[in-house]
């Protein structure tokens, strides 16, 4: 038996609900993942300023399509 036109709107916007439930979710993560981020960078700094040593490496990343010849 079809759906009638109000069960299929009615069922998109419990998917729209859901649909933005997820988002906010998601935009909370990424907020904390930056701040996390930048958290890590300031240890980082603090470590490198402190013991003198450098935790980041500068060189570049290897190849490894090259290195596998």
């Amino acid at each position: 038996m079809p759906k009638t036109p109000e069960q299929q709107i009615m069922e998109l916007e419990a998917k729209v609900k859901l649909l933005e439930k997820q988002k906010t979710f998601l935009e909370q993560q990424i907020k904390i993942s930056d701040k996390k981020a930048i958290i890590f960078d300031m240890m980082i700094d603090l470590a490198e300023k402190e013991y003198r040593i450098d935790i980041r490496k500068n060189s570049e990343p290897c190849d490894f399509y090259d290195s596998n010849k």
